[in-house]
């Protein structure tokens, strides 16, 4: 076998040297009788050759699209993510001034002093409703002053530090405030719960509530302004035998939810 694949590629190498001589010779000179029997055996090997060549080259330009399609979608899909980004920040700074101006129109319904500030901390435990802002005594916070949303009462301040206070949420289990029912102006007291709803105290018997009528502030205890919205009845508790009736309360801001608030630093409660 080696013999004769030797003998092969001597005679192609002859072929092909016998070819490029007489070629050399002349090329309009006929490449004579041996050369036309070597080209009439090498035609269907040259142009198998040729045939495959065209296919690698194909294939190849198949690969290098396909190459540069793949770059491309990946930079397609880059700039996708950067423009999903950039929806999801603009879609957030839209919010957040939105809540701003909400806050900036409630502020101007109430004169004194006011400050904004924002949310950075909650209390996770189930006891307490607390929140952490971003503002201190040295921003002219003091304790009990009121913390108002957009929506209406938020709380009072609990503690403060030179930079953050702590404010005790109306759902508090600790907290209480002087309410007054707007369309009956009967007055009472709401109570946090330690849950999403709080509770009316001491309405009279003898005043008809309905579900939906809004409670603001009293404004008797001093701490707070008198009107501020602190809730909307959700339904009433008429106990057997009591002396007052009572109802579930739902706040009128949204107190699981707060980003931004407004602490009212030299509030006028007689206005």
């Amino acid at each position: 076998m080696r013999r004769r694949s030797a003998l092969v590629t001597l005679l192609v190498v002859a072929a092909l040297g016998l070819l490029t001589s007489q070629v050399r010779l002349s090329e309009r000179r006929a490449v004579g009788r041996v050369g036309s029997w070597i080209l009439a055996g090498l035609g269907p090997a040259q142009g198998a050759l040729s045939r495959a060549g065209d296919a690698v080259a194909r294939i190849w330009r198949q690969y290098t699209e396909i190459g540069r399609l793949r770059a491309e979608n990946r930079r397609l899909r880059e700039d996708v993510e950067r423009l999903n980004e950039e929806v999801t920040r603009l879609r957030e700074q839209a919010q957040a001034t939105q809540r701003l101006e909400r806050l900036l129109a409630f502020r101007t319904q109430f004169p004194g002093r006011a400050i904004g500030a924002r949310v950075i901390g909650r209390d996770s435990s189930q006891w307490f409703a607390v929140i952490l802002v971003d503002r201190g005594s040295q921003d002219g916070v003091r304790r009990n002053a009121p913390v108002v949303a957009a929506e209406g009462l938020v709380g009072r301040v609990l503690a403060v530090t030179p930079t953050t206070a702590q404010v005790l949420l109306i759902s508090d289990a600790r907290s209480a405030v002087g309410v007054v029912l707007q369309q009956s102006r009967e007055a009472g007291v709401v109570e946090g719960q330690g849950q999403t709803l709080l509770r009316l105290k001491y309405i009279s018997r003898s005043r008809e509530i309905t579900p939906g009528e809004l409670l603001v502030t009293s404004g008797l205890s001093g701490m707070f302004p008198r009107g501020l919205p602190v809730g909307a009845v959700a339904s009433v508790v008429r106990e057997q035998g009591a002396l007052y009736q009572e109802a579930v309360v739902r706040p009128a801001a949204s107190l699981d939810h707060l980003e931004e608030v407004l602490i009212l630093i030299e509030s006028r409660p007689d206005r």
